[in-house]
């Protein structure tokens, strides 16, 4: 099943290992290519939160990422 971007946002984000890592807050997406790169899900000094798309295993109720492949963005 198909998702839109904006059905993805607020949605609970959770790791492989049942922990809570956030909710999806926005998309980001290369213009270039159109294609999504990351979820973000939170800030922190000035940095967006993201989660790399290579690391989303399944986006159903939730979505669910490998662990440890959460890495700080772009400066907000």
């Amino acid at each position: 099943m198909m998702k839109k971007l904006s059905e993805l946002n607020g949605m609970r984000i959770y790791s492989d290992r049942a922990r809570y890592v956030g909710s999806v807050m926005d998309t980001i997406i290369d213009d270039k290519e159109g294609t999504v790169l990351g979820l973000v899900f939170g800030q922190r000094e000035g940095k967006s939160l993201s989660v790399p798309y290579n690391s989303i295993m399944a986006i159903n109720d939730i979505v669910l990422v490998y662990s440890k492949k959460t890495e700080a963005g772009t400066p907000a």
